[in-house]
Parts: C-alpha cells; structure tokens; sequence
C-alpha cells in the first residue's frame, strides 16, 4: 500500500525554484493542474506572490512530514531508476486510441507483446467504463439532438397520451393571455411565446380552467425549481421601475429589504422617489447569518452602519419606523420582526417588499406567508414565491392576505413567545458553548424558529381506499372571499436592477460562485505598495503608494480565488488567465457564452490608516463581497480600485467590521498571505 502511494506522489510530484510563497520544501499535486494554467504561472514565476489557485491545487506537508517523505523517496527513485532498464512493455492506452487505418500495424506489433499482459477483473472493469464513456462523448459530438428528460411529464396536466413524441411542448399565439398570475414570479400565464415571461407549453395551457392554472407555475419557474436552470425570457428593466411606481399613491408601508452583504450597493438612492418622500419604512437587512462575529456587539454596529448608509442615500430618518437584522433562510429575526409589524404598523394599510435583485426578498415573502403574519386560512392556498439565485425572478406582484392582530391574538402569540423564550435560550447557550468547544460554523451560525400560533390542528384525512366520493378539486385563493374581501396585502415586488451591482453581468454558474453558503470567513493578505491583489476576475486593488505595508482583509465566498502580483505585471497576468479556468470567475472567456469586457479603473481612493488592528474603510464590490483596509496610525494610503466596466465600487467607512482583523489566521511562512481566519470570536 505504501509504495502504491509513493509511486502515485512520484508521478505527480512538482519542484519549484522559487519557494518564497510556500511553507515546505516538497510540494505534491492534490489534484490535476491546467497545463495552460501550470505554463502560465511559471511564465510570471517571479511576478506572482501568491495564487489561492494554485495553493489549492497542492498537499501540503509538515516539515517533519516532508523530511520523512523526502528520504522514503529517494529510495524509492533508486528501484525506479534500476527498474528503468528491464524491458518495457507495449503501451496498452494505444489500443483504444489507434486509427482504423493503423489496426494492421498495431496488430503485427503487438500480438507478441499484449499476450503478456493480463488483467484482473476490477482493470478490465474500469477499462470498460473508460471506453463506453469515451463512446458517450464521441457519440454526443456527432448527435447534438440527443434526447432530453422529459420534463412536461412533472405537470400533472400533462396528457401522455396526447402525442407520445412531444418532447418540449409548443406555442400557440392563437389563444389569449390569461389573467391568471404564475405561483412563482407573478407573470400572467399564457402559451403565445416562449421567451415571454409566463410561458407554459400549449400541451398545459389548453382547456385549463382559471381554478386549475392557479395552482401551476410557469416553465422558467419549474426550471428554476427543479432543474436549477433558468430561462432566458425578454423583460426590460423599465417594466420593473413602471410596476413599482404604481404603488406610489397607494397607501402602505414599505419594508425596504437590504443585503447585508452588499451595502451600500443594494440600496437604491431615489427609493423614496418611487415608493413616495412621507411613506412609513421598515429597514430590514437580510442575510444576518453570513456576517462574521468580530465583537460582542457586532449586531448593534451593524445596526448603526445600516442606518448610516441608508440615510445617505436620502431617506429620511423620520420615516425610518424600525430597523430589523434577520435571516430569512435560518429563521433568524423573523419573529421579532412581524412582532414589531404588529405594534407598530397592524393593518393600517398593505405592506410592500422592495428592493434590488437578489437581496431576499421572495424568501423573505415565503417566511412570513408562513407564520402569523399570514391569514390562517390563505397559507395552503398560496404558493410559495420563486426563490433562486438568478438575479430578477419576481416579475409580478404577489401577495398574501395579512392577519389582524386583535388584542386576543396579541395575547395568544405572546404566551406562545414567553413559552418558547426559555428553551431557545437554553438551545442558544448549548449551541455556543459548541462552537467555542469545536470552532464549527454551522453552531456559531444565527439560528430562528418561526412558529404558528393560530394554526388549527390538521384534520382526519378521509379513507383514500373507500369506494366513490366526489372528485378533489384543486384549491386556489379567491380575492372575492368575505374573509380576504377587506384583508390588507402584503406584497412581494420585483426587483430593482441597479448598476452598481455586478452580478448582472454574471452566468448562473459565475452567480452560485459568487453566493456564500456558509458565515465569511476573511482572508487577510500583507500588502507592499507596487502589489495588486485580485478578487477572482471581477476586482482589483493597487496599493500605488505608501510607506508601510498595509492588511487587505477580503470577506467573500472562499470559491472566489485570490492572487497577489507585482501592479506592473497585473494587466498581462490577467490578460493570460482569462481563457483559463484559473479565475473561476469569469469562466473561461474561450467557452463563455457572452463576451467579458475586463476589469477598468473605477476609483482612486487616499486613506488614513488607524491603528493596525482597526479596519478604516471597506470596499464594496456591489454582490460580490468587500475587503477591509488596515493601515498604522496616521499612515497615508493610495489606492486603486478595478472593477467590470469600471462599475460597482463603493466606500464604506466607518468599516462595517472594524475588528475583523481579530478574525485573522496565522501567517503563512515566507508568503503574503495569511490562513483562512476563523468567523467568530469565542464567548
């Protein structure tokens, strides 16, 4: 076993002269390396400092590892080299890639060899499974039209027996647009085109009542849903800002939902131009739970650095009603926040969701259409909104009829809350003492439970085996109810596409790169003036000048490589890895479907360092993610910022995450870079 694993290190060992960015003096190959991407980094050995990239793609050893490793080696490199004088065999890989043109020659050369070889049935196994893939990819070139999953059998409309070799349904422009909305996005429902937001296939669309197309969403929906792919379909952005103007001289309250992770860029300046200048606000930021924990009152700051930004972007603080840092995917904050909608907003009037693409909106929708906040009633009777990584999935309105909240049903929730208060207190302790016991992120991370205070228990289900009874008919919401007839709504809207955000020029795989999963954990890099440090491709920073070194401390998803090079190299560095898989983001400009305009100076920013431990500024890469600048007291630092078409960049300061450095992993020997730091500080 062991000089299996030896013979494997040997094949795929790799020496470099230049060990300054490496802590050992042998390196091994984790996993297969681009030669392109390998001759590249060789080419600009001496102008790369670091590459996450390329660090990624290498086991690293201890030094008493390496050492005992290095001397098994060399005895293992002196049988190598005496069995190198035995006879060799034939190659046995030219028999599946030989020509039919050279299957005589082949034959008369190898029929005395090859009868030597003998396999064992798990090789010849494996040499099956290589060749039948080879076929498949053969086969795939020269079959473009190969059969697809037959995705219209998922809706239950579908007739099987309508047309047998109906794979992807058809349009008919000949039947009227519906008025019924999809249960996704909102889009009226329709079967004229397919590039249309709404589409459903005419094989669907046709003969369905208005009852039964209430319960079925659209084909970019189900896509998004069940296949994680989305449909390209023609809306203009001036549609969005149209729809959301409506609600102007309507009276309600709007929530404006904020991207903790990307503020001040997800939110809008002329908001309150839309929405209306008086309208009563609730300010929500989202995504709580990805925030690192670099102090005890790391909530409270961001509090305080939200309604900062916002204010700057012209909203009036008089109108501010309330501020609320939630997670709608972990539950976090949730029921406080429809608390707060209760005590100080009630039904007053409806309630409006607004804000960019991508902040969180329809998950936000899809958390309160489940709770109290949502009539008992219409919770199974509506769908829950499209929630999805691809930016501008709300194209409609949809709504959910709010609950009253009576005296009687303020005091029910409130017993409810009272009762629970104790053991999740005692679950978050347990769950602190956890994570300071293990350092895992899933324990650290902010956790909610959103209960239902009002919600009847279920009834006895009818006997599915008795004979006969009435036929189950689909259920959808019906406005024109007595219940709803007088409800207040609340409103998730579409979202605003604004420029300073950069995952609009982002593919759906770029996207779920971009998107953390888990709480940042930051990268800290130790940066001379004259170095650039790249973000994946999508941002650049140039320390030009300063007399001290300063700490880039990045907070963004760790998929996004980072790489450090000498700023007079950084242009044709990037110009290099571009049609390589090296950047991650953009992918391969070579394979790519649209064109990559590159990276262009957005802004030239001079700082004034404070103390080394304390961030003084962050910036913002609009959806991407940010990095903190630290710098020594009175220190002058010039900066310049790249970025997509020299847009979405922004400066935050006072820093959101003024001790993050605190975050920070140990140093790495005899390299720029420090270890991936920790996300939150020990309680």
């Amino acid at each position: 076993m062991l000089n299996k694993l030896l013979n494997s290190l040997l094949a795929k060992k790799l020496f470099f002269s230049n060990l300054r960015s490496y802590s050992v003096k042998v390196k091994f190959l984790k996993k297969p390396i681009d030669p392109d991407v390998a001759s590249i980094f060789q080419k600009h050995e001496q102008s790369i400092l670091y590459s996450s990239y390329r660090e990624d793609h290498f086991l690293k050893l201890g030094y008493k590892k390496s050492r005992a490793l290095q001397e098994m080696i060399k005895v293992k490199e002196k049988e190598m080299k005496i069995a190198s004088g035995k006879v060799k065999e034939f190659p046995l890989a030219l028999k599946y890639i030989a020509s039919p043109e050279d299957s005589v020659k082949y034959e008369e050369v190898t029929n005395s060899q090859c009868d030597r070889i003998v396999f064992s049935k798990e090789e010849e196994e494996f040499l099956d499974s290589i060749r039948e893939k080879e076929m498949k990819r053969i086969k795939a070139r020269f079959s473009p039209e190969e059969e697809q999953p037959d995705w219209l059998h998922d809706y239950e409309y579908f007739d099987e027996n309508e047309d047998a070799n109906v794979k992807y349904g058809t349009p008919d422009p000949t039947i009227p647009i519906s008025k019924v909305p999809c249960n996704g996005c909102g889009a009226a429902l329709h079967c004229a085109e397919p590039s249309l937001p709404g589409y459903l296939p005419s094989e669907i669309f046709k003969g369905r009542s208005s009852t039964e197309l209430k319960t079925i969403i659209c084909q970019r929906c189900h896509f998004l849903k069940n296949y994680n792919t989305a449909l390209n379909v023609s809306v203009h952005p001036d549609e969005y800002l149209q729809m959301i103007s409506s609600i102007s001289h309507k009276h309600g309250l709007g929530m404006l939902i904020v991207d903790l992770l990307d503020f001040p860029s997800s939110i809008w300046s002329d908001v309150s131009k839309v929405i209306g200048e008086r309208r009563p606000l609730f300010i929500v930021g989202n995504k709580v739970d990805l925030i690192p924990k670099d102090s005890r009152n790391y909530l409270n700051n961001i509090k305080v650095r939200l309604m900062e930004e916002v204010t700057k972007k012209g909203l009036l603080e008089k109108n501010i009603k309330h501020i609320a840092l939630v997670s709608a995917t972990t539950g976090y904050g949730i029921e406080e926040l429809i608390t707060n909608l209760h005590h100080k907003w009630g039904t007053r009037g409806d309630v409006y969701l607004i804000g960019a693409t991508n902040v969180g909106k329809s998950s936000l929708f899809n958390a309160l259409l489940r709770s109290d906040y949502c009539k008992i009633q219409a919770q199974d009777l509506v769908s829950r909104a499209t929630a999805s990584p691809w930016p501008g999935t709300t194209l409609r309105l949809l709504k959910f009829p709010i609950l009253r909240p009576s005296d009687y049903r303020i005091y029910l929730r409130t017993q409810r809350l009272i009762t629970e208060q104790y053991t999740k207190g005692q679950e978050a302790k347990l769950r602190q003492i956890e994570a300071n016991k293990t350092g895992k992120l899933q324990y650290a991370t902010l956790m909610g439970h959103i209960g239902q205070t009002f919600r009847p228990e279920p009834e006895e289900t009818s006997d599915f085996f008795a004979m006969g009874g009435a036929n189950i008919q689909p259920q959808a919401l019906n406005e024109d109810n007595k219940d709803y007839r007088d409800s207040k709504w609340c409103y998730d809207t579409p979202g605003i596409i604004l420029p300073d955000q950069i995952h609009h020029k982002l593919n759906i795989e770029e996207i779920l790169r971009v998107i953390p999963k888990e709480m940042l954990r930051p990268r800290v890099f130790f940066i001379k003036s004259g170095l650039s440090l790249f973000l994946a491709g999508i941002g650049r920073i140039d320390y030009v000048t300063g007399m001290q070194p300063i700490r880039l401390i990045v907070y963004a998803s760790l998929k996004l490589p980072m790489l450090v090079c000498e700023t007079e190299k950084a242009e044709e560095i990037y110009t290099d890895l571009l049609p390589t898989d090296a950047l991650q983001v953009p992918q391969n400009t070579i394979e790519r479907s649209s064109p990559w305009t590159g990276l262009k100076c957005a802004k030239e920013l001079n700082l004034m360092g404070n103390y080394s431990s304390l961030t003084v500024a962050d910036i913002v890469f609009g959806s991407i993610g940010w990095i903190g600048v630290n710098g020594n007291k009175d220190q002058e630092i010039s900066l310049r910022v790249w970025s997509p078409d020299a847009q979405g960049v922004s400066l935050r300061q006072p820093a959101l995450l003024e001790e993050g450095f605190r975050l920070r992993g140990k140093r790495i020997r005899d390299s720029v870079a420090h270890k991936i730091g920790k996300a939150f500080i020990k309680q």
